[in-house]
Formats: structure tokens, sequence, C-alpha cells
């Protein structure tokens, strides 16, 4: 038997024994102990354990007065649900001392001692209560339910839900730098103002709407904030400036980027094709045409070790498999007229002969003179037995004429039966040498796999149309992207790297283009924001005069931007969690929900704290009473 390995700690740790009673503590706290007269059960039908405790406490302390009493007046009982035990939902079923308040003054006269670990009043106790909090936190109320539903924990999404308004809200009014964006709760449709710390990178407020106005109303209880980090918005710009003038504002850096290669976008779009195709070096002044060309190439490469022939398709047990080959099936409108007719047929030959059969006619040749045949047909007709003139309304095939698709029809099905896709087959059959049509290859392709596979094609299935393969083509999104990385090392090896000189010799505006940002780029990322006078000045009645303009208008925070090393970086991070937050809610809850979640992540994500110390006073400690800590919520 192979011996376990632990780590030297370890060994008097696990060496040293524990017994029942220690176990017991760990579980239930020293202040409840089994009952002895009621033994644990299970219900194996709900998976349920229940477990009977009583209190070995000799005195209480009453909540109200805090007089100590050891006067027992009767026993009250608890049914908190505990942690599982094994995977089962496990109540606890607790037999509570009722002690007589001595105070004679108190208004309470008894009191119910409070158990360890249950807070006064809950159905659960405290550690199920974090737990279903901190799963709460990350999921949604009904995946919350559903995990711990799997965990043997019984709750609704509902009070999961309301899990979230027993946390503890923390609020600084002393706080300094913060982080101000817009949100949208529904895209273009519902947009919200986040506000977040600009220390931790917590979330401080999600307010309704993005005009400014709750924002204003907000700002006027946090008069110490000195510097705030923002984007282009000119409605937060404005809010902040009229309730905080002094507090110093610095434009995202990397919005007004944004800006300007939005700009820069719209230059191209105007001058410079969506795609751009260079041949020979040179760039075309009109696209090629396309070319039509199989899926998968025609070369003996690719059908290495496939060999198919004409041979009828045998199944399992030796007999030969009856398919359909024919470019027709009940959709087609001639062969609907077809069927109709025969229908047609039958239903009147049937009339003729129950006529004669009724004795309605005295000769045949009267009967078939009223139903306008020859004597011959009528004759025919009658003599028939019932089965045989039940073939009457059956479609009957066609016969196919010998054509060059003869010699390949066996083995499109065979191919199609064994799994190959119909472009495969497509070109496989090409490569065997057919010379007939193509358009009658398709359409033989089509009819076998339509009518024994239910495979339906269109026309296009085998081929593709693409530019000639000695075309280079080149995205105009993919030339701008070169013009504005950073690092252009990241793109040397593609095409745009290669032939860049001459697409910038072709059109002027990529030139221009390139000159602009190389321009600004180096100003705004750099330290001295007298720099940025020139730029302004340079460019003021350039294509881009309107972003100049944008910039000469937010002056103030764009060269706080350049001078000091305020960023928006983190209000990003807390957008990405605030969309994450949002997703997952499945937007069945109100903005408050939306913020305590999104608060609790941030918080979580941000700072040293967990899921327990948001909500530490909504748990039971035995230290703690009424009055002795103060939550603000």
């Amino acid at each position: 038997m192979a011996k376990m390995i632990l780590p030297a700690r370890d060994l008097v740790s696990v060496s040293q024994s524990i017994n029942i009673d220690s176990i017991q503590e760990l579980l239930f706290g020293p202040s409840l102990a089994l009952d002895e007269e009621l033994k644990p059960s299970v219900d194996t039908y709900s998976n349920t354990l229940h477990i009977y405790l009583k209190s070995t406490s000799v005195s209480g302390r009453c909540p109200c007065c805090g007089e100590t009493s050891s006067t027992v007046n009767s026993t009250s009982f608890r049914h908190p649900q505990w942690m599982p035990l094994n995977g089962m939902t496990t109540y606890a079923h607790i037999a509570l001392k009722r002690y007589a308040c001595k105070n004679t003054g108190c208004v309470q006269r008894t009191f119910v001692e409070q158990p360890d670990h249950v807070r006064s009043g809950q159905h659960r106790s405290d550690l199920v209560n974090l737990v279903v909090f901190a799963i709460s936190i990350f999921c949604s109320d009904i995946v919350t339910a559903m995990i711990c539903r799997e965990m043997g924990i019984l709750i609704s999404h509902d009070s999961a839900n309301r899990m979230l308004e027993k946390m503890s809200l923390e609020d600084d009014a002393d706080v300094g730098f913060i982080g101000v964006d817009d949100v949208s709760l529904r895209k273009g449709q519902t947009c919200h103002t986040v506000v977040y710390d600009g220390n931790d990178h917590h979330l401080l407020a999600l307010l309704d709407g993005r005009d400014g106005k709750s924002l204003k109303e907000w700002l006027k209880g946090y008069p110490k904030v000195s510097a705030v980090a923002r984007d282009r918005a000119g409605a937060c710009a404005s809010a902040i400036a009229e309730v905080l003038p002094e507090a110093v504002q610095a434009a995202d850096r990397f919005h007004i980027l944004q800006n300007l290669i939005r700009y820069l976008n719209d230059i191209f779009k105007a001058d410079i094709p969506d795609r751009i195709f260079i041949r020979n070096g040179e760039v075309l002044n009109e696209p090629p045409k396309k070319e039509l060309s199989p899926k998968i190439p025609v070369s003996a490469g690719l059908f290495h070790g496939i060999d198919y022939d004409n041979s009828p398709p045998i199944d399992k047990s030796g007999n030969a498999v009856a398919y359909s080959n024919k470019q027709r099936g009940d959709h087609r409108t001639r062969d609907k007229e077809r069927a109709d007719r025969r229908l047609e047929r039958y239903e009147r030959i049937m009339r003729m002969r129950q006529d004669w059969f009724d004795g309605k006619y005295e000769s045949k040749g009267s009967l078939a003179q009223a139903y306008g045949m020859s004597a011959a047909n009528a004759r025919r007709y009658l003599n028939m037995s019932d089965e045989e003139a039940a073939k009457i309304k059956d479609l009957k095939e066609r016969g196919k004429r010998k054509t060059d698709m003869g010699n390949y029809m066996n083995i499109i099905y065979k191919m199609l039966d064994d799994g190959q896709t119909p472009d495969f087959v497509y070109s496989y059959i090409l490569h065997l040498g057919y010379t007939g049509s193509v358009h009658s290859l398709v359409n033989h392709i089509k009819a076998v796999a339509g009518n024994n596979f239910g495979i339906r094609l269109g026309m296009g299935f085998p081929n593709v149309c693409s530019y000639p393969k000695d075309t280079v083509i080149i995205r105009r999104f993919d030339v701008l992207k070169y013009i504005t990385l950073k690092d252009r090392s990241k793109m040397e090896d593609t095409d745009v790297a290669e032939y860049y000189s001459i697409i910038e010799e072709k059109f002027a505006q990529v030139k221009a283009c390139a000159e602009i940002w190389n321009d600004f780029y180096p100003v705004l990322m750099g330290d001295d924001p007298d720099k940025l006078d020139g730029f302004l000045k340079k460019y003021e009645d350039s294509p881009v005069r309107s972003f100049v303009n944008g910039i000469k208008m937010d002056i103030a925070p764009v060269r706080n931007a350049i001078s000091t090393s305020v960023s928006s970086g983190f209000v990003e991070g807390g957008n990405c969690r605030y969309k994450a937050t949002k997703r997952l809610m499945f937007g069945r809850s109100g903005l408050r929900h939306l913020f305590l979640k999104t608060y609790a992540t941030s918080i979580i994500m941000r700072t040293e704290k967990n899921a327990g110390d948001l909500i530490a006073g909504r748990l039971r400690k035995n230290t703690i009473w009424p009055g002795d800590i103060v939550y603000r919520i």
C-alpha cells in the first residue's frame, strides 16, 4: 500500500484525535448540543436531513435592558436551514430557553436566548446567508437559486434578490479624486452616469440619466472632490464646473484619440474606396472581375487514396440499392399538374365503372359515348380489377435518356452515402475527367442529395466567386489602423506594411491623415501642454477643423490630460465590470439592484474586503449587542 506523503506541518494536525464533541462545536457552536432523545433523521424522498439540538446555556441576557437572567420561563423552538451536509438540505431544530427578565422596570417580561450563527428572525443560518449572498454578487438571482439548489440550499430567486438589501454601504464624503462616465442599460435607449473612486476604483454612485442633473445633486454632497477624470461629454463637464469650479478636470486621452480617429475615418470614407486592389505593384483604378472556381480545388493530391467506381451501390445485405436521381420533386408545378390530371382521370373511370355496374346504360357503346372515349378503352377499363384501376392515379416515372452523367451517377450516390460533402463530390467528378455540362453535374448532385439524403442545395454550392489570386486586397480600415498604430512592428508582416508607400503615393489623403496623427499623438502623450497650441494653429483650417474647434472648447481639461497624471483608465475598467454585471442580471431588476450588485463586485475586486465584510452587520456575533456598532445603509 502506498504511503501518503504530507507536509511536515500537517503531520501533527493529522495525528491529533478529533472527538465527536469537537466536530459538534465546529458545526453548531459551543452553546448548542445534540438532543440525545431525538436522533437525526433523513427524509430520502426530499433528500432532507433533520438535526435536533438543544441549548446548553444556563443564563441569558435581555436584549432590551441587558440584565442577565437564569430563571427559565419556558422553551421556544427555532428551525433554521443549516449548511448542507453531504449534499442534503439540512434543517436544525433548536430547542431554546425562554428566560424571565428580573428587571421589573423592563418592558420585556421574557426573552428567548439567541443561538450562535443564527440571527434573530432569520430562517437560515448566518453561513447559509453568507454563501447565498456571495453567489448572488456574481450571478443573476435565478442562477443563484439554481446553484444553491444543486448545493442543497433551498432559496427562491426573490430571496436571493433581497440578500443584496442586507449589504452595508460605505459612503466616504471626503473622497478627493473621482472618475465620471456615462453607461447604458439598454444601448441607445436608457443611459446612466457612473462615478468611481479614483483611489481604489470601486463604484461610488450609479445615477439616472446623463444630462448632468443627477450628477449636480450628487456632487453637492462631496465638496472635497479636487480632481475629476472624465470623457468629452459636455453635460458632465458643465455640471462639474458649476458645482466644483475649483476641481481639476482631466479629459481622457483615449477618448481624445478616438475622436481624432473618427474624423480621420470620415476623410478616408470620402475619398478612398473600401477595398484597395493592387496588382503587379500598382493600385488598380477599378475592382477586377471576380472569377468562379470550385471551393475544393480539382487536384490529384486532395483525392489521394479515394477510389470510387460506377458500379451499383450495395447495401449491407448485398442487395442493390434503388435510389432516385430524377431532377424533380413534389414541389415542381409540372409534376403537380400531372398528378392532378391522373387523379381526375381515375375518378372519372371509377364513376364510369359504377354507372355500368348500376345498370344505367344498356350497352358499352352508349357508356363509352357518354364518357367521350372509344368502345375499346371503355371495355378495357370495365374489365380491370380494383387493384389495376387504382394504379391509374399513380404518377409514372419518365424514362431517362443516356448522357455523360450516366457514368458517374452511382459514384455520386455512394460518395454522399459515405458522408462526403456535395462540393467535395463535385470536385472529385471533375477530377475523374468529366467533360460534360457543369450545369448538368450540379443539377444531378442536387437531385441525388435532395431525393435520397434530404440535403437541399443551391445552384452555387460547389463554387466560390473570388477575385483573381494575383490581386492583393487591402481594406481601407487596415490602412487607417496602420497609420494610428503605436507600434507598427505588430503589422510588419501584413500586406499593408508592404504596400503602404504605394497606397500613400496613390491617395494623397493617406499621407495627410498620417501627418495629422503624427503631429498630434506626441503632443497628447507628452508632458508639455504648450505644444498643443502649435497643433491647433497649424490645423485650424484643415479637414479636421471640427476636431480642433472641439479641443479649443475643452482646452483646459485637454491641457490637464497632458500636464497631469490623471487618467480615466480605471473608469473604463469599472465600466467593464458594470457591463458584465448588467448582462448577467438579464434586465430583471431596477437601477438600485443593479447599483448594489455592481458596488459589491467592485468592492470585492478592487479592495481587500470580502463578501462577509459587506454584510458583517447582518451576521450574528456574540460580541455585538444592539447599539455597539452603527452601519450606514
